[in-house]
């Protein structure tokens, strides 16, 4: 028995790109860094993360630019031939859950100063996106 579950954190590198198949279904992608090896020998390559369904279709609109989250889903390996006939390949994550981390700042509460000089806590808006899917991804 093989088990293939993956999980990677990171800032997403450019917001997500939407689009449907003549099927009708909704996919949605963005690219997260994964960083391999250590101090001079540190690499960072950049792996395809695919949502699809309802998460396809409610979640591109939080899923930006710099944006922290954690993916969990299945590792495979995308494969196709290029307009040169050369044969292709790249790593993609098929998402099953995504969880959205606070950057340093949204994660600590902010702080004002009042008019006496004491400081005074507000909460951080909530920029969460919604999490109620009715439907399960197709895969």
């Amino acid at each position: 028995m093989a088990i293939n579950v993956i999980v990677a954190s990171g800032n997403i590198g450019k917001d997500a790109e939407q689009r449907w198949t003549p099927n009708g279904k909704c996919i949605a992608s963005f690219s997260l860094p994964v960083k391999q090896g250590y101090g001079e020998h540190e690499k960072t390559s950049w792996v395809q993360c695919r949502l699809f369904g309802p998460k396809a279709e409610k979640l591109p609109q939080y899923l930006t630019k710099g944006t922290k989250v954690t993916v969990t889903g299945e590792f495979v390996l995308d494969e196709w031939t290029d307009q040169q006939g050369n044969k292709r390949t790249a790593p993609v994550i098929i998402l099953n859950d995504i969880d959205f981390g606070a950057s340093g700042q949204q994660s600590n509460q902010r702080q004002k100063t009042n008019g006496n000089g004491r400081q005074q806590q507000t909460p951080p808006p909530n920029n969460e996106p919604p999490m109620n899917f009715d439907d399960e991804p197709p895969f």
